[in-house]
């Protein structure tokens, strides 16, 4: 339960209402419908905000929750509104469209307003105010710190104030005091009316509905906080205009986009700002750095040089003294929290940076490379752009890049000279996670992840020798074919370290296996006929170096980042694009894990389809995938320009010669066309739910058919109605749909 302090122990001064009022001027509003949530979006003069509601026709839970989430800080408000009537076991809790508006309050407090209509009595339950981190901590399960507590302010049958005090702060009395309010008001004409009860260790806020009111009553809920508002990308500073002198494909993409008429390009919008990308709505409304590049790399070619240099520089900008990345900024009230956990009082609410992660580091310099090197956006840019200084730290955008160029070096030299598993490059000592399945169980208890060795290693190598020879790196002092000569030896030896064969004997009975254990249908597997012998990339290497024998999607890195990707890790890219549960594919997307061929068959519930990263669908690895397609595709193609089916620019990366070995075999090639259009056949099939974060599937016995199921109705882990690496299938083109 939690310790609430009641008005009448507080200064005078804090038992006010503020004015809560509508100032902005607007430029996004949309809706967003997902996961059994509604979701409301609103960007204005005054403030960004996201306002989620439980849907009315979601019938799985009684509790209608509601989350405000503010980039400002990373701040908010979660809570829960519980039928007070426990014999119906029914509240209709709805927002009243039109209603979603920006709020401002005392100490400079701005935030965002609602108008909610409730068909009953209702009482509030757990009640989070402040840090969307600690609101997260909560929505997954986790217990949640005294120190989070809110103070009932002030309160009377119309009007509430919840109020939550930051951590570090100064007095009340200061025109700096930080904090943030939840606010429950009735507007003028409904009957609602407010009850607060002390308790012992929480009150009791109920929100009354007379009985002779048919239609319901209206109360009004606002949640603010003084956190700064970030500066916002609209639409025309963020991608590219619509022009005739573009490719085909190009110019397909960027329709609607510049214009804000794509809600698509809006939803992009609500998530960019011109100091940092941020990755997703509700749950990840800050800097990601991983998010921010794999975004980047998809979306850059119908993206701006503003925007491009704003996601780079944002990266950039958190680089710490080794040349490490930042994975993730905590900031607001909870890097308080963190910073006090971490014995560091002093340090206040400066941000905490996260450099646990060892993608995050190798997805920069590919990016440079494709924005300075590759694409015309880029072109002049790089000696302001490098020599631009930092804000968030001292020197120069060139001065922090060299550590980040000898850092990664450093780590690739000893597999470049001695390429054995154990010099491959593994999680951080004593981290449970380094990669972007984010888990101990995501990577199947391995400690060497498939993705950062065989595609990620060697693409930051090739990128560094790359603006070596451009001349634009000139101040790391090094030799352009050294790093080449490195970067060869990943490419050769690396994925071959992962190799998995399974005989076709024990092959089919682990599928059988795996069919009884997943709930699915054995007529899947004779449609598909006997699969034979089956050979795959591990997901990721054990300690020992043994496979963890999970298909999985990771190849789709090696075909966007990989410069010179040979022909067999193509084969295994059209044996993965098969349907499940012999390969990846759905009629409801492409899973990004498939436990069925372990040898440890413990991993088929560890990786299930309730497992954030168990065999469900990641929209961003389906991008990957089908964007990677298309690069490797168009490297046969007499003209890289995207005047098919790519829209990106991908000239064949030396030293390729012009075309790639296995463009001259028409059989090969017209395989991975193939399997391109059962890629895409496979994304068509749950085309609604593209830029949301992840999705589970259901199976329909008597159909043998899958259909989308949301994760947080399997698990107590939710997906993001937007985010943001999600929106790569921007930068796609369908070539099934285009004729290409």
């Amino acid at each position: 339960m939690r310790t609430t302090v009641f008005a009448a122990l507080l200064p005078h001064m804090w038992r006010t209402f503020a004015q809560i009022v509508s100032q902005g001027n607007t430029s996004l509003a949309f809706k967003v419908v997902s996961g059994g949530n509604d979701n409301y979006f609103l960007r204005d003069d005054l403030t960004s905000a996201q306002l989620l509601l439980t849907s009315s026709n979601d019938t799985t839970t009684m509790a209608r929750r509601l989350v405000v989430a503010l980039p400002a800080g990373n701040s908010g408000a979660v809570t829960y509104f519980l039928p007070k009537d426990s014999a119906t076991g029914h509240l209709g809790v709805t927002v009243v469209e039109g209603s979603v508006r920006s709020a401002t309050g005392d100490y400079f407090n701005v935030g965002v307003q609602a108008d909610l209509l409730f068909d009953g009595n209702a009482t509030l339950g757990t009640t989070v105010i402040g840090a969307v981190r600690a609101m997260r901590d909560y929505a997954e399960g986790n217990a949640l710190h005294e120190i989070f507590n809110y103070t009932v302010a002030s309160y009377n049958e119309t009007a509430l104030r919840l109020h939550r005090r930051w951590i570090n702060t100064t007095s009340p009395t200061s025109s700096i005091y930080k904090g943030a309010d939840l606010y429950l008001s009735v507007p003028s004409g409904s009957p609602a009316r407010l009850g607060v009860t002390p308790g012992d260790a929480a009150p009791t806020i109920d929100i009354l509905i007379p009985a002779g009111a048919q239609q319901g009553g209206t109360v009004t809920v606002a949640v603010v906080t003084n956190e700064t508002s970030l500066p916002a990308l609209d639409t025309q500073r963020l991608f590219l205009p619509e022009s005739t002198n573009r490719s085909r494909a190009l110019q397909t993409a960027l329709k609607g986009l510049a214009s804000g008429e794509s809600e698509a390009a809006k939803q992009v919008s609500f998530l960019t700002y011109s100091n940092k990308f941020t990755a997703g709505g509700w749950r990840f409304l800050t800097y990601f750095g991983r998010d921010s590049l794999i975004a980047l790399r998809l979306l850059m070619s119908i993206l701006t040089s503003e925007a491009i240099e704003a996601a780079l520089g944002a990266v950039i900008e958190r680089t710490n003294a080794t040349g490490a990345l930042c994975h993730e900024e905590t900031i607001g009230d909870y890097a308080s929290f963190v910073n006090v956990q971490n014995g560091r009082s002093d340090l206040g609410n400066r941000p905490f940076y996260d450099y646990k992660m060892i993608d995050t580091d190798l997805l920069l310099l590919p990016a440079i490379r494709h924005y300075l090197l590759e694409l015309p956006q880029g072109a002049g840019r790089a000696r302001q752009f490098l020599s631009q200084n930092a804000t968030l730290q001292n020197g120069t955008y060139a001065e922090i890049l060299n550590r980040t160029i000898h850092y990664n070096l450093a780590r690739a030299t000893p597999f470049a000279r001695s390429p054995t598993f154990s010099n491959l490059l593994a999680l951080r000592p004593g981290e449970p996670v380094g990669n972007w399945r984010d888990s101990n169980e995501g990577l199947g208890f391995g400690v060497f992840p498939f993705d950062v060795n065989s595609a990620l290693v060697p693409a930051s190598l090739r990128a560094t020798e790359a603006l070596l020879a451009a001349g634009f790196l000139d101040f790391a002092a090094l030799d352009a074919r050294g790093v080449g000569d490195a970067a060869r030896v990943w490419e050769e030896r690396a994925a071959g370290l992962f190799e998995v064969g399974v005989g076709e004997r024990d092959a089919e009975a682990r599928l059988e296996n795996f069919v009884r254990e997943a709930g699915l249908s054995r007529t899947l597997l004779e449609k598909g006929g006997r699969g034979g012998n089956v050979s795959f990339y591990a997901l990721s290497l054990k300690e020992d170096g043994g496979p963890v024998e999970v298909l999985n999607s990771d190849l789709g890195f090696n075909l966007v980042y990989g410069a010179n990707v040979p022909r067999a890790v193509l084969q295994r890219v059209v044996d993965a694009l098969q349907p499940y549960p012999r390969r990846l594919l759905t009629n409801v997307g492409m899973v990004v894990a498939n436990p069925a061929y372990a040898s440890n068959t413990s991993l088929i519930h560890v990786l299930d389809r309730a497992a954030y990263h168990g065999t469900v669908v990641w929209s961003f690895q389906q991008g990957l995938m089908a964007g990677g397609l298309a690069r490797q595709l168009g490297f046969c193609s007499s003209d890289s320009n995207g005047t098919g089916a790519d829209v990106d620019t991908n000239p064949a990366p030396a030293p390729s010669p012009p075309s790639p070995e296995w463009c001259s075999d028409a059989a090969f090639v017209r395989s991975l066309h193939d399997a391109q259009t059962r890629l895409w056949a496979s994304i068509r099939g749950a085309r609604d739910e593209i830029y949301s974060e992840v999705w589970a599937y259901s199976f329909d016995g008597a159909t043998d058919a899958f259909d989308v199921a949301s994760l947080a109705s399997l698990s107590s882990t939710e997906a993001d109605a937007i985010q943001l690496w999600s929106y790569g299938f921007l930068g796609l083109v369908d070539p099934t749909e285009n004729g290409a």
